[in-house]
């Protein structure tokens, strides 16, 4: 019998396919969806509420006023969640992923000094802000100023009840949509540092307030880089929801506001909280500590 690897010639080199790279329109799709019904819904809200308190008369004048009353601020905020939510869930039911994976929605270790060294890094942006504007180092926010009228004019009850929507649901639904459905397609496109950058400059447009959008394009960095590095964002829900539950508590309680040199300490102390946190979480989470699906 003869030798057929002789005769036969060899077989041919199959070429190399690359892997196709995910779709990142559908991310942006979400978020420029979630920015037309926040102006459409708030607007529609405030109009009904508006009716409701006040009727037809004088309507477009106390339109304003109820924009920036408990009730008009409570509800709007209810309905803006109520769609961020919404429209992260949608994109993720239609993904041809499993919807918990696409928002990485999945149980990782908690590890409380890590949970505690974000949430403290948090703080420390916070403090930040609010040391620099009240030095008049930075224009103030006109949404954190409304909003902190709003709450120490509450009652006790409507003061809980203020503490707990907007301390924890932006810490829970924002962070589905944003470093969940948004950043998770963006880095598995674009790599860690672009997605987590992007989806921060996305999310801090998002608050349609030029200080407070600044405020949140930093926290989402260090929001994006515990996602990235954990693989999950339940830390970031914790730690969000954590940051947000303590400012409305301290806003609720302060009766009197601090003075310049209680300030000065805050922008020390925030100076120095930082990068401590993030030196602290860059060794406890190194690269590669945590899987990012597409």
């Amino acid at each position: 019998m003869s030798d057929l690897s002789v005769i036969l010639p060899p077989p041919l080199p199959v070429a190399a396919v690359a892997p196709e790279k995910p779709r990142v329109w559908p991310a942006f799709v979400a978020f420029f969806t979630l920015l037309a019904l926040e102006v459409i819904v708030a607007g529609i809200v405030l109009v009904l509420v508006t009716l409701a308190l006040h009727g037809t008369a004088g309507l477009p004048g106390k339109i304003l006023a109820v924009s920036e009353s408990a009730p008009g601020l409570l509800i709007s905020f209810v309905s803006t969640m109520v769609l961020a939510a919404g429209v992260a869930l949608a994109g993720a039911w239609l993904s041809p992923q499993f919807w918990r994976d696409r928002l990485q929605l999945r149980r990782v270790p908690l590890r409380p000094l890590i949970l505690l060294a974000a949430t403290l890094g948090i703080v420390s942006i916070g403090m930040l802000l609010s040391a620099l504007m009240e030095l008049h180092l930075l224009p103030r926010s006109h949404a954190l100023d409304v909003l902190d009228h709003m709450l120490k004019g509450l009652s006790a009850p409507g003061a809980l009840l203020a503490v707990l929507l907007l301390g924890l649901l932006p810490g829970l639904v924002e962070e589905l949509l944003f470093r969940g459905y948004i950043q998770t397609r963006l880095v598995a496109r674009w790599g860690a540092v672009w997605g987590v950058f992007w989806t921060a400059l996305m999310f801090g447009i998002s608050h349609l307030d030029l200080m407070q959008g600044a405020f949140a394009v930093v926290v989402g960095c260090l929001l994006g880089f515990l996602t990235v590095r954990t693989g999950s964002i339940v830390p970031a829900m914790i730690c969000h929801a954590a940051n947000n539950t303590l400012s409305m508590i301290l806003s609720v309680s302060a009766d009197e506001p601090a003075g310049p040199g209680a300030h000065l300490v805050m922008l020390l102390l925030g100076l120095v909280i930082l990068p401590l946190a993030i030196l602290y979480l860059r060794a406890r989470l190194p690269a590669g500590s945590g899987k990012v699906d597409a």
